[in-house]
């Protein structure tokens, strides 16, 4: 038989309907002759609640303790869904990211997935159990709990897949796929029906929230289609895939980062240099004009470069706007992207074009009216649509 494995999200696996909901869902596929492995977040906003208890015990918690907190959320939400599953006949039993063999290395809130063994995960589909495993998590190579960094629920889901050679991988959500902008923000926002990897991963390493970057990434590289669509429905969603199989506009998307920290450096220290190669993903972009050095970076990471600074460095807070696609490096885009700018009233503090994308740095609070004017002028509305 062949594997499916599906993602939950928190928002919606909160409560009891809904977990009954998911179930009989569940159920039903398995019924249909499919092996079933179904990974879930905690449910909504108990990991932020979590949080919070933690620090108002001790202003900087221990990470390897709140590795050990931050994890039972999704306890409860697998344990939850497999009693509702057996109670309505289906055959399930709940793991933790340690019992499926979700190995990491031993960077305590943010840790990366290092390998997979399913053994367990293979004897129970085999017993007819659906499996159900507790996202986010997973054990260090020092046998510690390990959590996955926010988002981390879709990386278990994608590890899962990968590992299990599953025909594919489903996120489930409360959107029902991945549209050309956030469409609460932008509501003339159309559904992207498929994606590449490349432009999913980007879209969301600038504030996309649908998927995680990381997940992305890993199912690029173990060749996992992704479908992203509503949970409890079963219209079709966005399929994220190696190219798309149908023609693409120019720019496929825009996403939106808000409150990062733009640095500039008039000669960049090499301590400086040395620190944003050791930050990755924080760091959004590196534009170097002449002696001049500017770097946008999200603020959570902004006390270790300046650290480094040397009394060298000014600062100001931006959002970044990234707009991805085919032609969204291209110089013809960029030049669209900073017309409909001025149009817009909001100022260009920053612009980096390269590869298919094209990230653009505005004033913090414009943002949203510099999305909209760059969505009207990449995404013009059709003639059913004015």
């Amino acid at each position: 038989m062949s594997t499916i494995v599906q993602k939950y999200g928190g928002t919606s696996i909160d409560g009891r309907e809904k977990i009954l909901a998911i179930a009989e869902r569940l159920a039903a596929l398995r019924g249909s002759g499919h092996d079933v492995v179904v990974v879930v977040s905690a449910p909504g906003g108990t990991t932020d609640s979590l949080l919070r208890d933690a620090t108002a015990l001790a202003a900087e918690p221990s990470q390897r303790e709140l590795d050990m907190l931050m994890t039972a959320g999704e306890r409860i939400s697998m344990s939850l869904l497999a009693i509702a599953l057996n109670s309505i006949g289906c055959p399930a039993i709940s793991f933790t990211g340690s019992q499926v063999g979700i190995i990491t290395d031993t960077k305590h809130t943010d840790a990366r997935i290092l390998e997979v063994r399913p053994e367990r995960v293979v004897r129970e589909l085999a017993s007819g159990n659906v499996v159900v495993v507790g996202g986010f998590q997973g054990v260090s190579t020092a046998k510690d709990v390990t959590t996955l960094g926010r988002g981390g629920s879709d990386t278990t889901a994608v590890a899962l897949a990968a590992a299990l050679g599953a025909e594919r991988c489903e996120i489930l959500t409360d959107v029902d796929g991945v549209y050309t902008a956030d469409p609460n923000a932008i509501p003339a926002a159309r559904k992207i029906t498929e994606i590449s990897f490349g432009d999913m991963s980007e879209l969301a390493r600038y504030g996309a929230t649908v998927l995680k970057e990381d997940a992305v990434r890993f199912a690029e590289e173990n060749g996992i289609t992704l479908h992203v669509r509503k949970s409890g429905s079963d219209a079709a969603g966005t399929i994220v895939l190696d190219e798309p199989t149908r023609p693409c506009p120019p720019v496929t998307g825009l996403s939106l980062l808000e409150d990062v920290e733009l640095l500039t450096w008039e000669h960049m220290p090499a301590g400086a240099a040395a620190e944003i190669g050791e930050l990755s993903g924080r760091v959004k972009f590196v534009l170097t004009l002449g002696d001049q050095t500017l770097v946008a970076v999200e603020r959570a990471a902004m006390e270790r470069l300046l650290d480094r600074s040397d009394g060298n460095m000014s600062a100001r807070r931006a959002d970044l706007i990234c707009a991805v696609g085919r032609d969204a490096g291209s110089a013809a885009s960029a030049a669209t992207a900073r017309a409909a700018l001025e149009d817009s009233g909001e100022k260009l503090l920053a612009m980096v074009s390269e590869g298919r994308s094209t990230v653009v740095a505005v004033r913090p609070g414009g943002a949203r009216r510099a999305l909209e004017a760059l969505h009207d002028v990449f995404f013009p509305p059709t003639r059913t649509e004015r």
